[in-house]
């Protein structure tokens, strides 16, 4: 981590998402403090964009879906507090499919939700690295 981002501000649009907290999470596992206090930052990581989308992936002889694809893209970008770039606006995107049963519906939102999850985990874990390297 750069040696900025000692206190970090998350500046969102929806402040109180899920990929607000993990990269709350991501941050602190790496040693920095976040703070809800903009003035108290030593930097401030920037989500410009989190896009979510699902998409029929395959299809049965019926016409009934099978497989859905789930498709996150996150934009951010990292300044200091004097506004004095960190890392330039990156964009990561990751993709994932899961199978879908019509006979279990519920089972197939859960499977959705985990999926969606453990991908966001991984977009975040991404945006970390490219921090990281930044700091190189």
């Amino acid at each position: 981590m750069p040696p900025e981002m000692s206190v970090v501000y998350i500046q969102s649009g929806s402040p109180f998402s899920t990929l607000v907290d993990d990269f709350t999470e991501a941050l602190r596992a790496r040693g920095a403090k976040v703070t809800e206090r903009l003035e108290d930052a030593t930097a401030v990581l920037r989500i410009l964009e989190n896009d979510r989308k699902r998409d029929v992936l395959s299809v049965n002889t019926s016409g009934k879906v099978l497989e859905y694809v789930l498709r996150q893209t996150i934009q951010f970008s990292v300044a200091t507090a004097e506004n004095l770039p960190i890392v330039d606006s990156q964009t990561v995107t990751m993709s994932r499919a899961y199978l879908y049963k019509s006979t279990d519906v519920l089972g197939s939102e859960r499977e959705k939700d985990a999926v969606r999850h453990t991908l966001q985990k991984n977009l975040v874990n991404m945006a970390m690295l490219r921090i990281a390297a930044a700091a190189r």
